[in-house]
């Protein structure tokens, strides 16, 4: 029952977890004090002639039966015969006269599942018979305190079997001690980075948090050292009177000392790593140190970091991603659908690679960078996210565009500049794509030229889309066979989503004129104003985004004088007007109801998800946005559109007050194309609603007979299967026709990602992938603009990015779903992001703050036009402040949010 460190290996089966990591340690030449421990059999010969085995198996409430059992416990006394065996044991390993520290070792703790840490009792400077005794129980105790008996039941742990060993080992009597983390547990995606804290004294105040500890941070590639020396007045040491330890003041020279100096430092490391690979998984570790000797005393597994394979390039590889979901946010919004993602991410490659075929990049350089192409998006725990790296890669392709990557961070959205590290990511700028300077120049004059032609090359691209969409908007795919659904859709891929080079060309044509005219602004324009270029974008009028919010005004303001339609829009549920627009079709507004559908029936929240209903299917926001002008008589188009008319008015003053002659006329032609270019973007953006809403209802269909065949249980179930796997299926090159289980499988998984916060908008993942992306707290930690975020020392004051200026106080109304906002009436609207789907709300609102979005996002560019003052980009962290109801100021001038007291 009682094992001494020089026993065989064998014999520590018993002994717990710390108990079995000590001899281990021992036979690896680590330098551990002496010890014995007292098995799991002491541990239940304890119970059985204590009388406590019936007590022990019938716990139930973790609270109530702990201090039952701490009580008889406190009663209890260990074998006389045993003690002996005890203090005989300790002399024979050349410790009986020592001071001891007497520690629990939970037959389950310190395992690379579950560690205990914190949780059992330890003592220190024990001494004598009683004190032995006194201790080891109060250990055997700590097995059964509310917060263990609540890890087990967490766990899944059973309950009748506890068991318990426990260490009884020569006390460092420490000058410094501390805790070292073999891997860096707040950063689990660190690769280098060893973590050792220290205090003077004995490490108690550490492991409480009581005390404050030195810090460092040791590459083990390197060897740098990274420290942070806090100012150390305390520090625990031996008590007096010899029992246990106290507090006591560290000399005044000494409170700003390190401490710990570079050699012994260096030891501990060194031995941490030995530590390491001795177990093979990321250690914590605590150390001590006497009179210049350096001795672990207790060491275990971290069982919240990934395993050291993780860690291994060998194994998991070397190659690191950027990710960011700026801007596409908007787009496809928390979590989506594999359906959806597998028809995106496809969409982006061939897209990419017919416009570059378009602009005459050579055939040999666009297979070279096929995996850029089939790579620009990635699926981050059901969140869709942009590919930085393969992103620059690819505009790498195009001459000139490698030396000018703010165009792009500026239009897709990226908050902050890469810094030092980050930069080292692109290190193959430097080599762009290898091609003869003539196919170079070729293409550079190709692209300037579809540039020039771009009216052209738009009006032939909606020609050819609105032929073939006015053919598939009168087709009933629900009536279709899973053949004919399949052509259907290639037939709409090859002649539209194949032809989708207007577009990206226009996108082009932003990134250059946007970045251009917003370097010409900082460079030539004396300007208080801040974002003076997009005040210049505001109130062009066309732009094809804000046609449904007009159109619906216009019906509010007619309805508002026939009083039958006003009456039932107030009066009615969603479903009687459905009702009675179906019985009274030659009514005014079944008629109105019909136009906006055939118009703008795809323009709907999250118009891009095909998993997600449309106006045709759920047409709610329609009536409810109607009430709304009508509630608050806001549906007068002139005079919403004297705002922007207003800012733009300013701003053109602004220019013509700092330039004239050539610089002016530069200027003016940088900004009338931009002007277009925006507008065209949202435009064609209108385009891309109902290319996703014919692709929604083929899809939908195709998942109806899918589950009507007996292949999924439910119509939904569909949306969790990738389209290849669906069409292979049809076609008989399905790897696996379980279909339903897969889905269903998906769909459980995908439950998680729904429950739980989005990842962070830009991270670094470090290898595989899909490793990273099995642990959240892996991609959390990689957060690479947490230290970035403007925060003010005020409370009651936020920042964020300025996207249509302008000063207003109101309340707070959040809206967490477009549903919630159906009452908006001159509120502050709050959100986590908006998409095209939102904007009949936008009249309504007083100001617009969001979290996620860009100076060229939907939301931003469709706020300037309707001229609502607005700002986006603010941290989720403090936007969760913004609770509906409360009173704020938002100055969009200045992209500040005050919370008024």
């Amino acid at each position: 029952m009682i094992i001494k460190y020089s026993d065989n290996i064998s014999k520590f089966s018993l002994a717990g977890g710390k108990g079995l990591n000590l001899k281990k340690m021992i036979d690896a030449g680590i330098p551990v004090p002496e010890f014995i421990v007292l098995s799991d059999e002491f541990f239940k010969d304890f119970i059985k002639k204590n009388n406590f085995e019936s007590v022990l198996s019938t716990i139930e409430d973790p609270k109530i039966d702990s201090k039952k059992i701490e009580a008889l416990f406190q009663t209890a006394k260990v074998d006389p015969d045993l003690l002996t065996d005890i203090q005989n044991s300790l002399r024979e390993t050349g410790i009986g006269e020592s001071f001891l520290a007497v520690r629990s070792s939970g037959l389950d703790e310190d395992s690379k599942e579950h560690s205990f840490a914190g949780m059992f009792s330890s003592f220190l400077f024990v001494k004598g018979k009683e004190e032995i005794e006194k201790a080891v129980i109060s250990c055997f105790s700590s097995a059964f305190s509310e917060r263990c008996l609540e890890y087990r039941i967490k766990n899944k742990l059973p309950m009748n079997c506890i068991g318990m060993g426990v260490v009884i080992q020569k006390m460092v009597n420490s000058e410094s001690s501390g805790v070292m983390f073999t891997r860096n547990p707040i950063n689990p995606s660190d690769r280098d980075n060893v973590v050792i804290e220290s205090v003077f004294g004995q490490c108690e105040g550490l492991v409480s948090g009581e005390l404050e500890a030195d810090n460092f941070e040791i590459s083990r590639n390197s060897g740098e050292i990274s420290k942070k020396i806090v100012e150390k007045a305390k520090k625990y040491i031996q008590s007096a009177d010899q029992k246990g330890v106290c507090v006591v003041g560290v000399d005044l020279e000494d409170q700003k000392k390190a401490s710990i100096d570079d050699t012994k430092l260096k030891q501990v490391f060194e031995t941490g790593l030995n530590i390491e690979k001795t177990f093979n998984a990321p250690m914590d570790i605590e150390w001590a140190i006497e009179n210049e000797n350096v001795y672990v005393v207790q060491m275990r597994p971290i069982t919240t970091l990934p395993g050291l394979s993780f860690y291994d390039e060998k194994i998991n590889g070397s190659s690191s991603i950027l990710w960011d979901n700026s801007n596409i946010v908007e787009s496809f919004a928390g979590v989506t659908t594999p359906l959806t993602f597998s028809l995106t991410k496809d969409a982006y490659a061939v897209v990419y690679k017919v416009t570059s075929r378009l602009v005459g990049v050579p055939e040999k350089i666009i297979n070279d960078f096929d995996y850029a192409y089939t790579n620009m998006l990635g699926f981050i725990r059901g969140r869709v996210y942009y590919n930085l790296i393969n992103w620059y890669k690819l505009l790498l392709i195009i001459p000139g565009f490698g030396s000018n990557q703010g165009f792009m961070e500026t239009m897709m959205g990226v908050k902050e500049e890469l810094n030092e590290e980050q930069q080292k990511l692109f290190n193959f700028v430097e080599e762009a794509p290898k091609y003869s300077s003539f196919k170079r120049t070729k293409v550079l004059f190709t692209l300037i030229w579809k540039f020039i032609t771009i009216k052209k090359l738009t009006k032939e691209f909606r020609d050819n889309f609105n032929r073939l969409y006015n053919e598939f908007y009168q087709v009933d795919f629900s009536k279709k066979s899973l053949h004919e659904l399949k052509a259907y859709y290639l037939r709409w891929t090859d002649n539209i989503t194949y032809q989708w080079k207007a577009p990206i060309v226009n996108d082009f044509l932003v990134m250059v004129f946007f970045g251009t005219l917003k370097k010409l602004v900082e460079k030539w324009v004396k300007s208080d104003a801040p974002n003076l270029q997009n005040d210049l974008l505001c109130g062009q009028g066309d732009v094809d985004s804000t046609l449904p919010t007009i159109t619906l005004m216009n019906m509010a303001k007619s309805y508002d004088n026939d009083s039958e339609i006003k009456n039932i829009l107030e009066t009615y549920s969603n479903e009687e007007i459905i009702s009675f627009m179906k019985t009274n079709p030659g009514n005014k507004l079944a008629k109105d109801f019909k136009h906006y559908l055939n118009e703008y029936g795809f323009r709907c929240d999250n118009e891009q998800k095909l998993e997600e209903s449309d106006l045709f299917t759920k047409p709610d926001f329609i009536f409810d946005s109607l009430r709304s002008y009508l509630r608050s008589k806001k549906y007068d188009v002139g005079a919403m559109h004297q705002n922007e008319k207003k800012l733009k008015q300013d701003a053109e003053k602004i220019i013509a007050e700092n330039l004239s002659g050539i610089k002016l006329l530069i200027f003016n032609k940088v900004l009338d194309v931009a002007r277009f270019a925006v507008k065209n973007r949202e435009n064609l953006r209108f385009l891309r609603s109902r290319s996703f809403g014919i692709n929604r209802r083929i899809f939908r269909s195709i998942c109806q007979q899918l589950h009507l065949l007996g292949v999924t249980e439910s119509l939904e179930d569909g949306f969790y299967l990738n389209y290849t796997e669906i069409f292979d299926f049809i076609d008989g090159k399905a790897e696996s026709l379980s279909l339903g289980k897969l889905a269903k499988i998906r769909k459980e998984e995908f439950d998680v990602y729904m429950s739980e916060n989005d990842p962070p908008d830009r991270f670094i993942t470090h290898g595989a992938v899909g490793v990273s992306l099995q642990r959240k707290d892996i991609l959390d930690s990689g957060d690479l603009l947490k230290n970035k975020i403007k925060i003010s020392d005020d409370p009651n004051l936020i920042y964020g990015v300025s996207c249509c200026p302008g000063v207003v106080k109101g309340k707070v109304l959040f809206a967490h779903k477009i549903d919630d906002a159906k009452n908006l009436n001159g509120e502050i609207l709050v959100t986590k992001r908006t998409d095209p789907g939102w904007v009949p709300l936008f009249p309504n609102c007083r100001g617009i703050i969001v979290e996620r979005g860009s100076l060229l996002s939907h939301s931003a560019v469709i706020a300037r036009e309707l001229g609502v003052p607005t700002i986006v980009g603010v941290p989720g962290g403090l936007i969760s402040k913004l609770e509906s109801g409360k009173e704020i100021e938002l100055n969009a001038s200045l992209g500040e949010i005050r919370i008024l007291e």
